[in-house]
């Protein structure tokens, strides 16, 4: 089965003047289900960003009060 997801790849841009720069471009790509799986395990495994780890703590700091 295939399935189709959205991820970030790097890109290379010419910018002003005509100087190179890599951005991050989002696409949807197609994959099969074995390849969908590993991606979906992976992402529940990642450990928290930055934000996430802010968001919480100011939740769990506000139930401390």
């Amino acid at each position: 089965m295939k399935h189709k997801i959205r991820v970030q790849v790097p890109v290379e841009k010419r910018g002003l003047l005509g100087i190179k720069k890599t951005v991050m471009e989002t696409r949807t790509i197609e994959v099969d289900g074995k390849t969908y799986k590993k991606l979906k395990r992976e992402w529940e495994n990642r450990p928290y960003s930055i934000e996430e780890m802010m968001f919480y703590d100011e939740i769990f700091d506000e139930w401390d009060n």
